[in-house]
């Protein structure tokens, strides 16, 4: 059973990488990502959404009626992710260019893009929340903690495949090297 998940997940690094490098193709400019709804990007998305599907359903063991409330919560939820991503990333591609501006430095700006990135966070911590509450309706604890593991599982794999392929900066602020 441990095999056939870690196939699965490698499976899923796999796609995802083929989606960084759909990605890639169409960025409009450098450190920019393509967005779901990009035309290379969608059919791999669609794939890597449906592949890790497949592992959760086999993970949480989820029944037909179980699975089918999952994926409506999944869905309803996804949007929400998806646009919180897309103002995080505009927020973030804002700072860089406004940081980046040594002759004119708006202060203020740069104060209402960390807001913003803040606002995020919370928004964040708020979807996840109300999205627990909707799985605890028809999920266990024990199942909900193991899409919770699921979930930063593939985020890290996905990371580590990204950061392999040089795709590692991510439309945000760039971080300095660990020490």
């Amino acid at each position: 059973m441990r095999l056939r998940t870690s196939v699965a997940l490698a499976a899923l690094v796999a796609l995802s990488a083929s989606a960084s490098l759909a990605n890639a193709q169409v960025r409009p400019g450098r450190g920019e990502r393509a967005e779901v709804g990009d035309t290379q990007a969608r059919p791999l998305a669609r794939q890597v959404r449906e592949a890790f599907g497949g592992v959760v359903r086999r993970q949480l063991k989820l029944d037909d009626e179980k699975w089918k409330q999952f994926q409506r919560v999944d869905r309803q939820f996804e949007q929400q992710r998806n646009q919180l991503r897309r103002d995080e990333r505009e927020a973030r591609l804002g700072l860089r260019a406004a940081m980046q501006d040594t002759v004119n430095v708006d202060q203020n700006k740069i104060a209402q893009y960390m807001d913003q990135l803040t606002q995020a966070q919370r928004r964040r911590a708020d979807i996840l929340a109300a999205e627990q509450k909707e799985l605890s309706g028809f999920l266990t604890p024990l199942q909900r903690a193991k899409l919770l593991a699921l979930r930063e599982q593939l985020t890290q794999r996905v990371m580590q495949a990204e950061r392999a392929q040089g795709g590692g900066r991510r439309g945000g602020v760039q971080q300095p090297p660990p020490r």
